[in-house]
């Protein structure tokens, strides 16, 4: 008897805890360290409670740009393959899939959280950006000086984003018979493409209202 593989929705459930249990792992040390940096601060503690939020949704959600871009080519690619509606689990198979990499991001992430130095004088964006000390995009030639649109360049075109796209590409690819189209590669490309405008777009306004600053 032939076993039967995990549905889509499990797996998705199964690999979204791993990400949100990585991502919760740095907790400790980042609200440990916000707590020093803003004793040393009078005016930082207006921010306490709102930094505090922004520190647990960062490590609890996972990295929206990726989720944002899986829902899209979902959405895009059924049209596109015309599976049959007992067949379209198969596109969801392949979203899930292209989940995998956020493993490794939130694990690179969980040891520069413990092993990166903290620079000085410390401040709360020093406990906030921690995680993001694990840097696999552009900005990596540049990390401490790197302007503020590298940054968020980096944060959405990396190693971990360009690793999700090739195995959506190569999954839809597989789903589509097997034989290489141009559509299996810029259809994911172009879903995360406008995934990080849409993140960046709303970025500023999505962390005043975390912080409590409509």
């Amino acid at each position: 008897m032939i076993p039967q593989r995990p549905s889509p929705v499990r797996s998705a459930a199964i690999l979204l805890v791993g990400v949100t249990v990585l991502g919760a792992l740095t907790l400790p040390r980042q609200l440990s360290l916000l707590g020093t940096a803003l004793s040393h601060g009078a005016h930082h503690q207006a921010l306490s409670a709102g930094l505090t939020r922004l520190i647990w949704i960062d490590r609890l959600v996972p990295p929206p740009t990726v989720v944002i871009a899986g829902l899209l080519l979902a959405w895009a690619a059924d049209p596109l393959l015309g599976l049959a509606r007992d067949a379209r689990s198969g596109i969801w198979a392949v979203v899930v899939l292209g989940f995998a990499p956020l493993l490794a991001q939130r694990a690179g992430e969980l040891a520069m959280t413990y092993l990166a130095l903290v620079p000085a004088p410390l401040t709360p964006g020093s406990a906030l950006g921690l995680p993001q000390e694990f840097v696999t995009g552009p900005a990596i030639f540049d990390r401490h000086d790197a302007p503020r649109w590298l940054q968020s360049l980096s944060a959405r075109v990396n190693l971990v984003t360009a690793s999700s796209v090739a195995i959506w590409a190569n999954a839809l690819r597989k789903l589509d018979g097997g034989s290489w189209r141009a559509w299996h590669v810029f259809l994911p490309a172009a879903c995360l493409a406008g995934a990080g405008i849409a993140t960046w777009w709303f970025e500023g306004a999505a962390v005043a209202l975390i912080l409590g600053r409509p």
